[in-house]
């Protein structure tokens, strides 16, 4: 577990943003700790009286992530006026977006050596979800938008498919994966909730951009 920052917050702040910069521009591997203090402009010695390796820094991004993409799901869970609908759309779209940003600390977790506390990362991100999903499927059934007779289930059910679907996709999937793995996660959606085909749009605006020679890579993000 990362240890705390024992003084100056906001030096040891400046290092671990030009930590997170580094690594999604060159990689977490190919960024050294002197690349660091030379973004930073600092001796090598205060990244050092601050932070035991750069694998410690990583850690805290991650628990910032954590933190950033719980924070903006509470605020859309309290958002008022939404439907269910609406609620599901931007919970989901929130979490994609802080994710992409962070896609270089999710990559590094999931390689096979870190496979332990990519465990612990995905029971942490899963734990959050469920309960969010599971309040807003018992909004929509209150609304007459799902048909569902167990929501904490159903939850988990969706949950686990979005997780398996995501985990399929190569690392830089096509736009044509993308559109694949959409048009299955809303048409499985669709069945778990008790919806009609073709009523659950919410994804539709996520599939990559259309043009007259098929769906174009440009502008498309990563999941």
């Amino acid at each position: 577990m990362p240890r705390t920052i024992k003084a100056s917050p906001d030096r040891a702040n400046e290092i671990l943003e030009a930590a997170r910069d580094l690594f999604n521009e060159k990689g977490f591997e190919n960024t050294s700790v002197d690349d660091i203090v030379r973004r930073v402009g600092v001796a090598k010695g205060l990244f050092y009286y601050y932070f035991d390796s750069k694998e410690e820094i990583i850690g805290i991004l991650y628990d910032r992530l954590f933190d950033e993409i719980s924070a903006s799901i509470t605020a859309v869970m309290e958002k008022k006026g939404l439907t269910a609908l609406e609620r599901f759309g931007e919970v989901f779209e929130t979490n994609r977006d802080i994710t992409c940003r962070s896609s270089m600390i999710v990559a590094y977790f999931k390689k096979e050596r870190n496979q332990s506390f990519h465990l612990t990362m995905e029971r942490r991100a899963h734990g959050l979800l469920i309960n969010v999903m599971e309040g807003i499927i018992m909004q929509g059934v209150d609304e007459g938008t799902f048909r569902v007779d167990h929501p904490r289930e159903t939850a988990i059910a969706l949950n686990a498919m979005y997780q398996g679907l995501k985990n399929d996709l190569p690392p830089e999937p096509t736009s044509e994966e993308l559109m694949n793995m959409f048009q299955a996660l809303r048409d499985l959606s669709e069945r778990l909730l008790g919806m009609d085909a073709g009523s659950l749009n919410i994804f539709d605006k996520l599939l990559p951009p259309f043009d007259q020679g098929g769906w174009s890579t440009k502008n498309s993000k990563k999941v």
